[in-house]
């Protein structure tokens, strides 16, 4: 069984990643793209973002809960 510091250093590690990829996708220099079966492509850089966002603020709250 995981310590709860255990746990709490994963959800930081997760919580890093997520604003490594929030940085990376937000200033436009990076572009998400889905590749389509048929070869077309898709660009879903807004999704990935929101995504991540949401990540950050998941994992925030998780340390948080956790510390307390």
């Amino acid at each position: 069984m995981k310590s709860p510091e255990d746990v709490i250093e994963w959800a930081n590690e997760q919580r890093e990643e997520a604003l490594r990829q929030v940085d990376l996708f937000s200033n436009g220099g990076v572009k998400a793209q889905l590749v389509m079966p048929d070869g077309t492509t898709q660009d879903i850089t807004a999704g990935v973002l929101s995504h991540q966002k949401a990540n950050v603020d998941a994992f925030t709250s998780l340390v948080s809960v956790l510390k307390s």
